[in-house]
């Protein structure tokens, strides 16, 4: 049992770090400038988010620091969640950060465990 736990962990933190790279880096790029702004957002904020994204998704492909790109990546999907919820409301825009969010908790909550 705890191999199966141990190689899903492994794989939603794969999957996790490849997102967090991904959406990090399109917000380090600059790509969303606009949609920043239109949730009232400075431009700045953008970017701080990206560091964090990729930083944890950097954190999520190491073994011993997927715990805190866990904790890093709930904090930013608890606020990704809220800003959507507020400015968008309930609908499919909230898909991503609610499975990140549950994936990202599951990483956390095993990966002490794990490794």
């Amino acid at each position: 049992m705890a191999d199966k736990t141990s190689r899903g962990i492994a794989i939603a933190s794969v999957l996790l770090g490849v997102l967090y790279l991904l959406t990090g880096g399109m917000k380090l790029g600059g790509m969303q400038v606009m949609q920043f702004e239109m949730w009232g957002y400075p431009a700045w904020f953008q970017y701080l988010i990206g560091v964090g994204e990729v930083s944890a998704g950097v954190g999520f492909l190491v073994r011993k620091t997927r715990f805190l790109a866990a904790v890093a990546a709930i904090v930013i999907m608890l606020g990704a969640i809220y800003t959507v919820v507020t400015n968008d409301g309930v609908g499919p825009t909230l898909a991503v950060p609610v499975v990140a969010l549950i994936l990202a908790g599951l990483v956390a909550k095993n990966s002490r465990q794990v490794g």
